[in-house]
C-alpha cells in the first residue's frame, strides 16, 4: 500500500467505501465530497506537469519581515527564567554537534553532515524524488515518516536562535545559518520525504521565521542566505496552497497546520499580492474552522485530548500573528479560543498532567527544547499572556511565553494575580467530565469518535478515566507509535489499555488491523446523569458497544466521588440476558508500587502518596503488567489490576480508590 503525505480521497477500496456509507445519510455532503475529490485529483495532475514554474520558481516580490522576538541577554533576565534559559543553552550545545533527541530516539549523534532524508531510528533513507512518487508510509518495515519530518520541523534551530540571543553566542547563530543552507541545498523544492506533508511544510515555514525573528534584532540573518530563505519560504506557501489537506467532510489539525503556514507566511512576506491572499483567504479560513474543529465547550473534536493541545497551539499563534498584523480575529473566534483555555485548564491535573486520552504523537508548533512531557501549561500561560488575563496556574508563568512572546509579555502576566480555579467540569458535547475532590481529581471519557465520524485519532476508551491524587495514580495508556509498529499501534488504542471493560475479548468499536488512522464507530456514547453537590459528585454513563455479541450486553458504569474523603467509587454493571464474561482494566502510573492487604484489597503507593483500592464482586483478581506511554515514541511498563467476572447477565461489580488508611 502506498500512501503519500497529503490526503488522497478515494485511493484505497475498503476506505472510499466505508467514507460513502457515513455520508449515504447526507447526499448534500457526499455530493459536495465527490466532486471535491475529482477536481482534486484532476488539479493534482496539472500541479505534476506545471510545479516546476508555478511553484518552484517564484518571482520573489516580496519582502521577508519576520515578527521580531524581543529577548535580552541572559544577565538581563529575571532570576525565574535564569534556569529554563540555562537548559535551552545545554540543548543547543548538543545541537552544535548534531545530537538529537525526537520522537523518543534519545540523544542520537547524526554526523557532521546532517541526513535530512534519513529515519534515523531505522536506518531507512527515503529517496530524493518527486514528492508525489514517494511511497510514505511502509508498513513491511520500521520506518517512519515522522522521524525526518520532526528533525525537517527545524524546532531545534529556535533553541539555536534563542540560546544565540540569549547568551550573545555567534556559534549558536552561525550553526543556524550552517543548517538552513544545509536543508535548502539537501531539500530542492518538491522533492524528498520533507515536501510530501503540507502540514510539515507549514510548520517548518513557521519555525524558519520564528527562529529568524529571534536572531532578528540581535543579528539578522547573513546575505545570500536570507534571501536564499525568503525565497523558499515562498515556495513554502506555494506548495502548502497548491496541496492543502482536507475534503468537506473532514478538515483536522492538518488543514489548522496548513492555513496557519499560510497566514504566518502572509505575514512575513509583504508586498506581493499572492502573499497578501495567503493571509486573508487563512484568516477567514481561521473563523470558520474554531467553530467546526472545537465543540462549543471548547475541547476539539479529534476526541484526543493531545491533538486538541496541538490545535490551541496553532490558534493561539494565529491569534499572536493576526494581532500583530492588525487583523485581529473577531469577537466569536476569540470567545471559542478562550473556551478552550478554559477547558484546558478544567482538564488538567492539579500537578500539571494533562490527561491522554486519545491520540498523542507530542507534536509542538514553537517548543523551548526536545522535552515534550505530558503538559500544556505552556499554553495556559501563553493563552493568558495573549489575552492580558490573570495567571492561570500559581507558579511563575512559563518559560515558553518569553520565548515565543518575548519578555515583556512575560513581565506583564507574571504581575498579573492567579486566577480563580475553574468552576467547570461537564463538557457534554466532547464527552468529558471532571470529579474533583480535595486532592483526588477524576476525568471520565464518555465521547463518540471524534473527526465527524472518521475516529483518525480516536481510542477505545468509552467510560474510562485517570485519576490523581496530588500525583497521577490511575492513567490512560497513551499511543506510543503510529506506522512504525503497526502491532503497538492497535495494542495502544485498544480496549484493554484503558481504564474500562472488555466483554468477551471483544473490542467496543470494532478495529481493522491494517486502518491505523480510522475507528469506525460502532458504540454510541450515553451520559445519563451527571450531579454535583457539595458533598459527593455522581455521574451515570453507558454504551453499547456489545450489543453485536451473543448474548448483547450494555456496559453502565457510575462513578461516585467523595469530596471529603476523595474515594472514588466505581461501579460497573452488565445489562442483558443470559450467561457472558468480562474483564475490568486499571492501569496504573509506572511509578507505581503495589502490595497485596487483603483478598480482594491492593495498597498503592506513587512516592509519598498512598492509595487503597477494594475490588468488589469479581471472580478473580490478578496483578499483571502493561505498557504506558506518555509521549510519543516512548513506552515503560506499568502494573494493571485486572478484575475478571464470568455468569448470568445482568452482572455488577467494581472497585473503591482513595487514601490509604493512616497507620502511624
Amino acid at each position: 500500500m502506498r500512501l503519500v503525505g497529503r490526503w488522497v480521497p478515494f485511493r484505497v477500496g475498503h476506505e472510499r467505501v466505508a467514507l460513502l456509507r457515513r455520508l449515504a445519510p447526507r447526499p448534500t455532503l457526499l455530493a459536495r465530497s465527490v466532486a471535491h475529490a475529482a477536481a482534486r485529483r484532476a488539479q493534482q495532475r496539472v500541479v505534476r506537469r506545471t510545479y516546476g514554474w508555478t511553484v518552484a520558481k517564484p518571482r520573489a516580490k516580496a519582502d521577508f519581515v519576520p515578527p521580531t522576538v524581543a529577548l535580552p541577554r541572559l544577565a538581563d533576565l529575571p532570576d525565574a527564567l535564569r534556569p529554563p534559559a540555562l537548559e535551552l543553552r545545554v540543548e543547543a550545545e548538543l545541537i552544535l554537534d548534531h545530537r538529537f533527541n525526537l520522537l523518543g530516539s534519545g540523544p542520537v549523534p547524526l554526523g557532521g553532515t546532517i541526513d535530512w532524508h534519513l529515519d534515523f531510528k531505522s536506518g531507512y533513507r527515503w529517496p530524493r524524488v518527486r514528492y508525489q512518487d514517494i511511497e510514505v508510509t511502509r508498513l513491511t518495515d520500521a520506518s517512519d515518516a515522522k522521524v525526518p519530518w520532526e528533525l525537517s520541523r527545524c524546532h531545534h534551530l529556535l533553541t539555536l536562535a534563542r540560546a544565540a540571543r540569549l547568551f550573545e553566542d555567534e556559534r549558536f547563530a552561525n550553526e543556524l545559518e550552517d543548517q538552513l543552507g544545509s536543508w535548502l541545498a539537501e531539500n530542492p523544492p518538491g522533492y524528498g520525504i520533507n515536501w510530501t506533508s503540507p502540514m510539515e511544510v507549514a510548520l517548518r515555514a513557521v519555525n524558519w521565521v520564528w527562529a529568524v525573528g529571534t536572531l532578528e534584532q540581535w543579528r539578522p540573518l547573513r546575505e545570500p542566505l536570507r534571501t536564499e530563505v525568503a525565497r523558499s519560504l515562498e515556495i513554502h506557501g506555494r506548495h502548502i496552497a497548491t496541496n492543502l489537506e482536507g475534503a468537506p467532510h473532514l478538515r483536522s489539525n492538518h488543514y489548522l497546520a496548513n492555513i496557519l503556514g499560510l497566514l504566518v507566511l502572509g505575514a512575513a512576506l509583504v508586498g506581493d499580492a499572492r502573499t497578501t491572499r495567503w493571509f486573508r483567504r487563512a484568516h477567514a479560513a481561521f473563523e470558520k474552522e474554531i467553530s467546526a474543529q472545537v465543540h462549543e465547550d471548547g475541547i476539539g473534536f479529534e476526541a484526543s485530548l493531545p491533538y486538541h493541545g496541538l490545535s490551541l497551539e496553532m490558534f493561539l499563534v494565529a491569534k499572536k500573528t493576526a494581532d500583530e498584523a492588525g487583523s485581529p480575529f473577531s469577537p466569536a473566534f476569540h470567545r471559542r479560543l478562550e473556551r478552550m483555555l478554559e477547558a484546558s485548564r478544567a482538564l488538567r491535573h492539579p500537578d500539571g498532567r494533562f490527561p491522554q486520552f486519545g491520540d498523542g504523537d507530542s507534536g509542538r508548533v514553537l517548543p523551548a527544547g526536545f522535552r515534550r512531557e505530558p503538559s500544556i501549561d505552556n499554553l495556559l500561560s501563553i493563552g493568558a499572556a495573549l489575552f492580558g488575563q490573570q495567571r492561570p496556574l500559581t507558579q511563575d508563568p512559563h518559560d515558553e511565553v518569553a520565548w515565543s512572546l518575548g519578555l515583556g509579555a512575560w513581565e506583564r502576566l507574571a504581575e498579573q494575580p492567579v486566577a480563580a480555579p475553574s468552576e467547570r467540569c461537564a463538557f457534554p458535547a466532547s464527552g468529558f467530565y471532571v470529579l474533583r475532590g480535595r486532592r483526588a481529581h477524576a476525568v471520565v471519557r464518555c465521547g463518540d469518535i471524534g473527526q465527524n465520524g472518521n475516529g483518525g485519532h480516536a481510542h477505545n476508551d468509552l467510560l474510562s478515566f485517570e485519576l490523581s491524587h496530588g500525583v497521577p495514580l490511575v492513567v490512560d495508556s497513551g499511543t506510543y507509535a503510529y506506522t512504525s509498529d503497526p502491532e503497538a499501534r492497535n495494542l495502544f488504542r485498544s480496549t484493554p489499555a484503558h481504564n474500562t471493560v472488555v466483554v468477551a475479548g471483544a473490542e467496543i468499536n470494532p478495529i481493522t488491523p491494517s486502518v491505523l488512522f480510522r475507528l469506525a464507530q460502532f458504540a454510541h456514547p450515553h451520559a445519563e446523569s451527571w450531579e454535583e453537590g457539595p458533598e459527593r459528585v455522581r455521574l451515570a454513563v453507558s454504551h453499547d458497544g456489545y450489543r453485536r455479541l451473543t448474548p448483547p450486553v450494555i456496559h453502565r458504569r457510575i462513578y461516585s466521588l467523595d469530596r471529603a474523603s476523595d474515594e472514588l467509587e466505581v461501579v460497573d454493571e452488565l445489562l442483558g440476558d443470559g450467561l457472558q464474561r468480562a474483564e475490568s482494566f486499571i492501569h496504573l502510573a509506572p511509578a507505581s508500587a503495589l502490595t497485596k492487604v487483603g483478598p480482594r484489597e491492593w495498597e498503592i503507593r506513587v512516592g509519598d502518596v498512598r492509595c487503597r483500592v477494594e475490588l468488589d464482586g469479581f471472580d478473580e483478581t490478578r496483578l499483571a503488567e502493561g505498557w504506558i506511554s506518555d509521549r510519543f515514541g516512548v513506552r515503560e511498563h506499568g502494573p494493571v489490576l485486572v478484575g475478571s467476572v464470568d455468569g448470568r447477565l445482568p452482572i455488577r461489580f467494581g472497585y473503591r480508590l482513595g487514601p490509604a488508611p493512616d497507620t502511624t
